[in-house]
């Protein structure tokens, strides 16, 4: 009977690492659904210029609102910006009890750009390219 305890405790040990390395890589993993929210995490760096030992709680949890933003996004479909904003922005007020986090994660729910702005940057990328390379072979 220890013994079955045992067992469970390690399959209880190996699924609580299996769900650790699925939530670091999700950032990568789920990019391709939720959105990319590099963009977001380099207003997040910009923002948070506190130099306090807090300093990383306060930028992961406005990373966690730029996720957070994309997650509310991506399954509020065409509900709109407004929406999905209000959402993230609730989600922070749960997640965090702490003012400051709340507020860094609000700031990376503001400093997500919305699918259609993703997608509008992306082309004005693309047409600069296009653009730059039309010169350089002339």
């Amino acid at each position: 009977m220890v013994q079955f305890g045992c067992r469970v405790c390690g399959v209880s040990a190996v699924v609580s690492l299996l769900l650790a390395g699925l939530a670091a890589a999700s950032s990568d993993l789920f990019d391709n659904q939720l959105g990319d929210i590099n963009y977001c995490k380099k207003q997040c760096q910009n923002t948070v210029k506190n130099k306090s030992p807090a300093k990383d709680s306060i930028l992961n949890a406005c990373h966690r609102g730029c996720r957070l933003y994309s997650i509310c996004q991506f399954v509020n479909g065409n509900a709109g910006f407004n929406t999905s904003r209000e959402e993230c922005q609730g989600a922070c007020q749960e997640a965090y009890s702490k003012l400051l986090e709340q507020e860094a994660c609000s700031t990376g729910c503001a400093s997500q750009p919305s699918e259609p702005e993703i997608k509008r940057r992306k082309k004005i990328l693309i047409l600069i390219m296009d653009q730059n390379t039309n010169t350089s072979q002339n």
